[in-house]
């Protein structure tokens, strides 16, 4: 049995797992997991076709979830830059993205807790996900969007029955906003999928799922869009659990917000917060995350990198994925942007066995994608 703790990064404080915080009481830092759970992973209930299919790496018993069939999305063999590379599609999730791995998981968290009632921020994908889990478990739920999201976001949010409230400025006045709200009411939970760790050990399944479709083995790249962090903490901590070495993670970060390229080019072991500039890639626009350790610590263990990639380039890397089948959003494309990128500057060359994570529907973003096909 598995003693689940949360630790702060910064300044190492543990709590109890059953603790309703969302951030260290002490220095404000972001809390991690403590407690690898993994040792039995590899003989998990693999009749199971979600996610649950690792549930002994996971700090929640399925019994506490209202799943969705959330997991097993398919990994692809397609071809970027002339040079063939597996796209992990989790555009295929039921509410459209990546973030379904980690609502699904911290949603029957709370709802073991005994938590009714949540506040989450997002730019479109974790309000969806957090929105329709949160229906599926009869937990009310309040979502603080900016007021330039993606119309389709905000329509599968309220159509799961969220309340919706709008907010102007830049995406950390929207978490600022949502957490002023939840201090002012005392039967609410602030439920940041960028701030609680349990929602990255849901997201870490999209890379224990990677290895089981490789037949037990790692890859030697694996690409990772990068905003807040979740997918790309997530997959350290998957690779970590399934043994056998790491690949080498690299961060994908549009250049009109790419924070964590800036300090893993200083060798920094912090992030320093900057003002993000318009780009396609909605969902990676953070330019102050939260992980910030957990992230420079998961491209240094891994010998990994950051990189960033303009919006140009985002677009191109879009259609090449459209053009084989794969119908995603800007921001999915980010880390197929960066990895083009790595062929043509031969940093990855054609002996690498290279994985993308896709992270989310074109659906999420139609009007965004109509521009590109006037």
């Amino acid at each position: 049995m598995v003693d689940w703790k949360l630790r702060c990064e910064r300044c190492g404080r543990p709590e109890s797992l059953d603790a309703l915080l969302w951030r260290c009481p002490a220095c404000s830092g972001a809390f991690e997991i403590a407690g690898d759970g993994m040792s039995d992973v590899a003989a998990g209930d693999h009749g199971d076709s979600t996610l649950w299919r690792y549930g002994t790496a996971l700090p929640v018993g399925r019994e506490h979830a209202r799943s969705l069939g959330e997991g097993m999305t398919p990994l692809i063999r397609g071809s970027l830059a002339g040079q063939d590379v597996w796209l992990k599609n989790d555009a295929l999730m039921p509410t459209g993205s990546f973030k379904d791995r980690g609502a699904v998981v911290l949603v029957a968290h709370l709802r073991r807790l005994g938590v009714n009632r949540l506040i989450v921020d997002s730019s479109g994908n974790a309000a969806a996900s957090m929105a329709g889990y949160c229906a599926a478990a009869g937990i009310e739920c309040s979502v603080f969007a900016p007021a330039t999201t993606s119309p389709g976001k905000l329509t599968q949010s309220r159509a799961y029955g969220a309340s919706l409230t709008l907010v102007d400025g830049a995406r950390e006045a929207v978490a600022e906003a949502a957490q002023r709200a939840a201090e002012q009411e005392d039967d609410v939970f602030y439920a940041s999928h960028n701030w609680h760790p349990v929602f990255v050990e849901g997201v870490k399944t999209w890379a224990m799922e990677v290895w089981e479709q490789l037949g037990g083995r790692q890859p030697d790249t694996v690409f990772v869009p990068t905003g807040g962090g979740s997918a790309f903490v997530g997959a350290h901590r998957g690779f970590q659990a399934m043994g056998n070495g790491l690949p080498a993670l690299v961060a994908a970060q549009p250049e009109a917000c790419a924070p964590v390229v800036a300090a893993v080019e200083r060798g920094a072991q912090t992030i320093d917060a900057i003002v993000p500039a318009d780009t396609i890639a909605e969902g990676t626009r953070i330019g102050s995350p939260a992980r910030e350790r957990q992230i420079l610590r998961a491209v240094r263990e891994t010998g990994g990198w950051a990189q960033a990639v303009s919006d140009d380039a985002i677009a191109r890397a879009m259609r090449e994925l459209w053009s084989q089948g794969l119908y995603v959003e800007p921001t999915a494309a980010v880390g197929a942007a960066a990895f083009i990128d790595a062929v043509e500057s031969r940093r990855v060359t054609g002996s690498s066995d290279a994985v993308i994570l896709l992270t989310g529907s074109g659906l999420k973003a139609t009007d965004t994608i109509s521009r590109f096909l006037a």
